[in-house]
């Protein structure tokens, strides 16, 4: 009767530890997509603010285009309305697709594969954002300068000055920023290989 006794013993231990087993990896799981998530968000947070910012400015353009009197400036126009709603969608679909990994859902190398495939395509859209930017900015100084002055830029300034000026502070603060999300997806890549472990 003790070594029956012992066996149920033993089996409801076992039992228990198994279960116990299976609530820590649960946990661990979890915690490790929140931190996964939370870095992603550093990410997402300002580019929700810019998309927003980006909306506005394709709104304000939009009920002013007929403001944009000669054909050049009307060119302009539509071209920066297309990038100032093209950038914004494509970044935040990039870092959507990076977000929504299940983790819990998925087994290690599934997540990876996911979070690989993100990766790639959130860094091919803020190369994109960098050309893209640029063009934006050729455009987007005449038509408010139009819009804000009512002043013809290409007639009014030497508009060249104002590239000038701008284009270095658009390569440093684009390469910055590049540079700090570069740093960010490293680091929730880290806590998705940390699940090897």
């Amino acid at each position: 009767m003790e070594l029956e006794e012992m066996k149920t013993i033993w089996g409801e231990m076992s039992a228990a530890i198994e279960k116990q087993k299976m609530l820590t990896d649960a946990l661990i799981i979890r915690m490790t997509q929140a931190d996964y998530r939370n870095k992603i968000n550093k990410i997402l947070i300002p580019e929700a603010v810019g998309s927003a910012v980006c909306f506005a400015a394709f709104l304000f353009i939009l009920i002013n285009l007929q403001k944009l009197d000669p054909w050049y400036l009307m060119v302009c126009g539509i071209m920066s309305s297309l990038i100032i709603i093209l950038l914004p969608v494509l970044s935040v679909k990039a870092i959507y697709k990076m977000h929504s990994i299940n983790i819990g859902g998925n087994n290690y190398k599934q997540s990876l594969l996911e979070y690989s495939k993100g990766k790639l395509q959130f860094v091919f859209v803020q190369k994109l954002t960098f050309y893209l930017g640029s063009l934006l900015i050729l455009t987007l100084v005449p038509v408010m300068g139009k819009l804000i002055a009512n002043a013809d830029m290409f007639k009014v300034t030497r508009l060249w000055y104002c590239y000038v000026i701008m284009f270095p502070f658009f390569y440093w603060f684009a390469t910055w920023v590049f540079k700090q999300y570069r740093k960010i997806i490293q680091g929730a890549e880290n806590i998705l290989k940390e699940l090897e472990i």
